[in-house]
């Protein structure tokens, strides 16, 4: 590994020499350490000779890397890749918990794919916590919904938009983590193709780059609210200048930070920081009057026997409110949120809310979605249930038809990995059309 000299000289002048010369051994001659981190909502139990991660009750180190592509419990999301000193936003999340007793939680995740922290804040937060997960880039959004899906919690938001766009939206987070996008420096041992994307001017046009998110989703955040900084670099402009300027111009109290650093724990590169809003509230556009769920009322559900039917698929339907998001496409949305979804939906590009539950095909006819089969308010007992086989597995996840045993009765059958939930299927006899998401497929052999 070649470091641009620039970077070292960066180093150089941020570490002693003692420091310094742990840090590049580190950097240039250990590998990175493989951590996951179990989903507490679809338990398995932890890989044989892993380590817990010591900031994250749910965090292991693994003793080397699996195939993650052809392992099925990673599709049915009962657990995710996550590099370790980023599970420490589970510390944060308990320290700061205890300043927000009393109220339920709006929390935003700004610069969110591919969602290891969005999910992370899933696991962490109380489940009545509304939790918008938001990428500004397409592609990488669709990632992020992607692993939401998968995540399979009822209380979280995707949306696709710029800092800016949710200003008009008038709605207040409590929290909110920007961990934003960097030089990169953090991921040079696990990413070496980012070292040749390194320049100090690069690192100038990070800083600016971060300021003006910041700036521009300060006045969505409620006044005592708490803004979680991060990156995955060690200059400090991307991390100590650009904290100390949002104390300074945009009103903030720095709480702590914590770096991570290759030679001084078990992780890649990381700065997080945690701050206290202390500047008065700006004006933000007034909700709207006599439309309290906004758009959530714009479809009615098209019949109530489609209602009395999904009712039947949620292990508890009382929490949730039945909505036609398009005249074709049904969702379950908790009522807690109705107004504040209901926001975001008249004003943001909103990818995913609450479980997609069903498609109508035809006339009326129900077809289960793959986010309800993903979703742990699924009631398993309402569907034909198939245990499949590894190669089946495979084959469903590759998006290719599969055969299901002649005594399978016809009909939406929901298929099972040791009795993880992995995706639908409509059995015909001779044949069971996927219904797995076709972009998801994977293509390892």
């Amino acid at each position: 590994m070649v470091l641009p000299e620039d970077f070292t000289r960066q180093m150089q002048a941020q570490l002693d020499a003692i420091q310094y010369a742990a840090f590049i051994h580190a950097l240039t001659d250990e590998d990175a350490p493989v951590s996951i981190r179990l989903n507490p909502n679809k338990r398995i139990a932890p890989p044989a000779g892993s380590e817990l991660v010591p900031w994250c009750p749910d965090g292991y180190y693994l003793r080397e890397r699996p195939s993650f592509t052809l392992d099925p419990l990673f599709h049915a999301g009962c657990y995710y890749v996550q590099e370790a000193s980023s599970m420490y936003l589970a510390e944060v999340i308990q320290q700061i918990l205890p300043h927000t007793e009393g109220r339920r939680l709006n929390v935003l995740d700004l610069c969110a794919a591919p969602g290891g922290k969005s999910t992370l804040l899933l696991s962490q937060l109380p489940e009545d916590t509304l939790v918008v997960c938001n990428e500004i880039v397409r592609s990488r959004a669709q990632i992020l919904r992607e692993n939401i899906i998968k995540w399979g919690v009822p209380n979280a938001v995707v949306t696709n938009n710029q800092a800016s766009d949710f200003q008009p939206a008038g709605l207040l987070f409590d929290l909110i983590l920007c961990d934003a996008p960097c030089s990169g420096e953090g991921m040079f041992r696990k990413d070496p193709q980012t070292i040749g994307e390194w320049s100090l001017r690069n690192v100038e046009m990070c800083q600016q780059r971060q300021r003006d998110i910041v700036a521009d989703i300060w006045p969505c955040l409620r006044q005592d609210g708490f803004l979680i900084y991060s990156t995955c670099t060690y200059n400090n402009k991307e991390n100590e200048e650009n904290v100390q300027w949002i104390c300074d111009r945009l009103g903030a109290e720095h709480l702590f930070s914590r770096r991570f650093m290759p030679h001084l724990t078990r992780g890649e590169g990381l700065f997080m920081a945690v701050l206290r809003k202390t500047s008065p509230l700006q004006n933000l556009p007034r909700k709207e009057k006599n439309n309290r769920s906004g758009e959530l009322n714009r479809f009615a559900l098209p019949n109530r026997v489609h209602e009395a039917l999904l009712k039947t698929w949620l292990r508890n339907s009382k929490p949730f409110h039945f909505i036609a998001s398009r005249p074709d496409t049904l969702h379950a949305c908790l009522k807690v949120h109705e107004e504040s979804v209901g926001l975001l939906l008249r004003h943001l590009h909103v990818l995913e809310f609450g479980v997609q539950l069903a498609t109508i095909k035809g006339k009326d006819k129900l077809q289960p979605s793959h986010s309800l089969s993903m979703s742990n308010l699924l009631n398993p007992n309402a569907f034909i249930q198939s245990e499949i086989d590894l190669k089946k597995t495979l084959s469903y996840l590759r998006a290719e038809a599969i055969t299901l045993s002649t005594e399978t009765p016809r009909g939406y059958v929901l298929l099972t990995w040791k009795n993880h939930p992995l995706g639908f299927v409509n059995n015909l006899g001779s044949r069971a059309n996927n219904l797995y998401p076709s972009e998801w497929r994977i293509r390892k052999q």
